[in-house]
């Protein structure tokens, strides 16, 4: 049985791919298709936390319940028992399909690869590995929205920084590419050079025989935010870090109007680009699925100037900014405090253990956050389940 694993890069349409796959998920069956659901419903976020070294823990292990050895050892074996029953309820399928871009960036050695080829290969007697590279440039230019949403800076300071270089498994293609290839060979990987195949999804639909004339076109996801978008992230973030407030989930960026994309001006990204041509070259030399052109970028599209300076700019009123952004979002909690609080009540109210238990767990994640924003919750006894009803013991003698 055939397997396309899809494992990234980032910022290179892979929520559109899983997306699509998911949303069409019984179509694609009917093709013999299967786009597998034991790692994950849509993005296969499972098979990096099943690889990933139980010291090394990822920002997904706590919403998986990982917590510690044990829940790691427990945790893999359900994700094995899970993997082989869907494998065993579809016998005629004539190839899978599972794709998680974080195991390009955190499957990054050979132990955690072959940990992931150990778990894949009883059940696929042919995986291929697609990966689809763009230049590091232009990666990281379009990362650079990512780090704006999980409230990291965006600046010439982060953007020079000595680890953007050929040794960061991030950026250094070769450098992971080596170790996969050591652990899947060589020729079970397929990179796909974006320049020349910016359209991943359709790349697949192609690559894998899929009929899509009576399916939906994939919509596109995950578009780049406006640089001013940016600036105003790494201002909002900047003060929520002076008051040790850890970074807000969300605050509206991608609803924020412009579409000018961060620019670094032309010589600067030349020369952070200059740090991966011999890297790039040498991977070029021994691989026979891209070139070195595919790894420069099209320096058309970079102006001469930029506007990195501008989002890197000081602001005057960023303290009272952050004060009103913080002030919002604790309000915005309080106020979801309250209706999980509610909520408990009534699952409580109508003996619905389980719902308690998750307003509960809700309520604790909201109560930290409070903390954290200087917000004082007010004083409320948390849902306890409604005692359940017994009926009462029959007496009497019985009949003769």
């Amino acid at each position: 049985m055939k397997l396309a694993l899809h494992i990234g890069t980032p910022k290179t349409g892979t929520t559109t791919l899983q997306r699509w796959f998911a949303q069409n998920r019984t179509a694609l069956q009917a093709q013999g298709v299967i786009y597998a659901q034991a790692p994950g419903a849509e993005n296969h976020r499972k098979l990096m936390a099943y690889a990933r070294d139980t010291d090394k823990p990822d920002g997904s292990f706590a919403g998986f319940g990982i917590h510690g050895p044990e829940d790691h050892a427990a945790f893999r074996a359900g994700l094995e028992t899970a993997l082989a029953q869907e494998v065993a309820a579809h016998p005629g399928a004539r190839v899978w399909v599972m794709s998680n871009e974080h195991i390009f960036s955190k499957v990054i050695t050979r132990p955690m690869a072959r940990r992931l080829k150990d778990l894949l290969t009883p059940h696929f007697s042919e995986i291929t590995v697609y990966l689809h590279l763009r230049p590091q440039l232009d990666l990281m230019m379009s990362n650079a929205s990512q780090l704006a949403r999980i409230g990291r800076q965006m600046s010439r300071v982060e953007m020079t920084r000595p680890g953007i270089s050929p040794e960061n498994y991030f950026f250094g293609y070769d450098r992971f590419l080596t170790n996969w290839e050591a652990v899947f060979g060589a020729r079970n990987i397929r990179l796909v050079p974006f320049r020349r195949t910016p359209d991943m999804t359709r790349f697949l639909q192609a690559e894998l025989g899929i009929d899509t004339s009576t399916l939906p076109a994939a919509a596109r996801e995950n578009t780049g935010l406006d640089w001013r978008a940016i600036a105003l992230a790494n201002v909002v973030n900047r003060s929520l870090q002076a008051a040790d407030v850890a970074p807000l989930p969300d605050f509206h960026l991608d609803s924020m109007p412009g579409t000018e994309r961060i620019q670094p001006g032309l010589a600067l990204a030349q020369e952070v680009q200059a740090r991966f041509t011999a890297s790039n070259a040498a991977l070029a030399a021994r691989r026979s699925d891209i070139t070195l052109e595919d790894l420069t970028p099209d320096w058309s599209a970079y102006a001469p100037e930029g506007n990195l300076h501008l989002v890197d700019a000081p602001c005057v009123f960023e303290a009272q900014l952050g004060h009103m952004v913080r002030r919002f979002a604790g309000d915005v909690a309080l106020e979801t405090w309250r209706r999980h609080l509610a909520e408990g009540k009534l699952a409580a109210l109508t003996g619905d253990a389980a719902g308690v238990s998750r307003a509960k767990r809700q309520m604790e994640r909201l109560a930290t956050r409070l903390t954290s924003l200087g917000v004082a919750l007010p004083a409320a006894p948390a849902p306890r389940p409604a005692p359940t009803q017994t009926a009462p013991a029959q007496t009497g003698t019985g009949t003769a």
